[in-house]
């Protein structure tokens, strides 16, 4: 009976911190997020690999994406194709307190890939931190709106701990709907 009892007061405590705890809900979607409005649609992607430190090049690359809002408005759920197969899934959303746009990607091979992001009128920068060869570096994507449906993009990356960024891959988006 003393467990029970116990274990009661736990969830009636539990539930009491978590509700003080949450913090107000905003009454709608952040302004900003307004800035990935261009991306909802359905965008062909392609590009190559630049040689680097962090690779070789000269290897191509296609995909297709496919983005929309969720119910709500808070955030832009990406779906990442090759050829007719799912190959990842990002969730887009804009982080108020720290003024970031946050870009969270599952992909199929098992990996989580979490990047933060700012953007302006025509063009967004996200980076990360990752581990490439056992040694940790850091990831930075530029887009550069250059249509109402195209954009470029380049991908660089640096050891994090220092150096200079190198190029590892340049492309395109084009939207097909």
């Amino acid at each position: 009976m003393k467990q029970n009892t116990a274990a009661f007061l736990f969830l009636m405590l539990f539930g009491a911190i978590s509700v003080v705890a949450q913090s107000p809900r905003a009454a709608g979607p952040s302004p900003e997020l307004k800035k990935q409005d261009f991306f909802v649609g359905t965008w062909e992607l392609e590009g190559v690999t630049k040689s680097s430190p962090f690779g070789p090049g000269g290897q191509k690359f296609k995909g297709t994406e496919s983005l929309e809002w969720m119910p709500g408005g808070f955030f832009l759920l990406v779906h990442e194709y090759s050829g007719a197969k799912l190959t990842g899934v990002t969730i887009i959303g804009y982080d108020s307190q720290e003024k970031v746009f946050t870009h969270t990607k599952f992909n199929s091979t098992g990996d989580t890939e979490l990047w933060k992001g700012t953007a302006d009128d025509d063009s967004w920068i996200w980076t990360r931190d990752e581990t490439l060869g056992g040694k940790p570096v850091k990831d930075r994507l530029a887009i550069k709106k250059t249509s109402s449906t195209s954009y470029s993009f380049v991908v660089d990356m640096k050891p994090a701990e220092g150096g200079s960024w190198a190029t590892v891959a340049e492309g395109t988006g084009t939207r097909k709907k």
